[in-house]
Formats: structure tokens, sequence, C-alpha cells
């Protein structure tokens, strides 16, 4: 009997100790996760203030339209649009979700920003059509490209144009990826507390 109660009492001992070391593995992962998460959030602010600093660059290589020929009305709608894409841009990274918020709510932040995110081409590739059409336009009627210039020119403005779509929709794809990783991110730190 007496050997029966010190064999239960080391099982006791066992399971306790076992207890502990599975606490403090679950402690482990969540600091894990949390630093996955953290660096996930910074990589996707980064990207995601990346077009703020390309708006701005547009806005200040704007003024060369003028130094084409381009009427000051083309100059100032061409900067009020990049405004526009530098406002929408602050406003969706707003809903970027901090880690100091609660799993459910950094979840509703993170669907919303990518739910925007993904509507914003909606509206800004036919504005960028009818400002390229205008700007065609503009450089047949008032600056009177003809012939071999106009190609010239349209010809550069598809390749610019080219390459900023280029590298337009592979930075949505790898913030759209960034943010699907957090999520997932997010629902496994959510399981794991």
């Amino acid at each position: 009997m007496e050997n029966m109660d010190k064999t239960l009492l080391e099982m006791q001992e066992q399971m306790k100790q076992l207890k502990d070391k599975l606490e403090t593995q679950k402690i482990v992962n969540e600091r894990i996760l949390r630093k996955s998460c953290s660096l996930t959030i910074s990589r996707l602010r980064l990207k995601s203030n990346l077009p703020i600093v390309f708006g701005f660059a547009g806005i200040l290589m704007s003024a060369s339209f003028l130094e084409m020929g381009l009427p000051m009305s083309f100059v100032i709608t061409t900067d009020v649009m990049m405004l526009v894409a530098i406002v929408a841009t602050l406003l969706t990274n707003r809903h970027i979700p901090r880690l100091d918020t609660d799993m459910v709510t950094a979840a509703e932040e993170l669907g919303k920003y990518k739910k925007i995110h993904a509507d914003w081409i909606k509206f800004s590739l036919p504005v960028l059509a009818l400002w390229l059409i205008w700007l065609i336009w503009l450089a047949v009627k008032e600056i009177g490209l003809t012939g071999t210039e106009l190609f010239g020119a349209i010809s550069g403005l598809t390749v610019g144009i080219g390459i900023g779509l280029v590298i337009g929709f592979k930075l949505r794809r790898d913030q759209l990826n960034a943010a699907e990783d957090l999520l997932s991110q997010l629902k496994e730190l959510k399981g794991a507390e």
C-alpha cells in the first residue's frame, strides 16, 4: 500500500512537471507568434507607405509638364490626383492593426484594410485611363505633336506606364499577401492564447 502511495505521488509530481513544461512551451510559442506578427506588420506598413512616397515624387515631377507646354489645368489636375491617392493610402493604412489590440479587433481592421485596398483599383485604373487620354489629346492639340514626335511620346509614355503598372501591381500583390499572412498569424495567435 505504501508503495502504491509513493508511486501515485511520483506520478502526480511528474504530471505537475509536465503541465509546467507545457505552460512554458505555450508562452514561448505565443512570444514567437507575436514576434512573427510584429515583423509582418512592419513589412506591411513599409510596403503600404511606398505609394505615399511615389505620390509625392509624382507631385514634384508634375512641374515638368509645364516645361513640355502642357496647360496649368493639367498639372493641377495631376497634383490633385496624386493628393487624392496619398490621402486614400493614408486612410487605408489606418486599418493596419496594432498588436496591442485584441485579436478580434485586429482581424476586423485587417479585413477592412484588404477590402479597401482591393476596391481602390476599381477607381484608380479608370481615372488613370482618363488622365492618359487627356494627356495624349493635349499632346496632339496643345503641343502639336505629330508623326515621329507623337510616336516617340506615346512610346515613352507606354514604357513608363508599363513599368509603373508592373511595380504597382507587384506592390499591391505584396501588400495583400502580407495582409493575408498577418491574418493567418492572428488566427494562430488567437488559438494560442
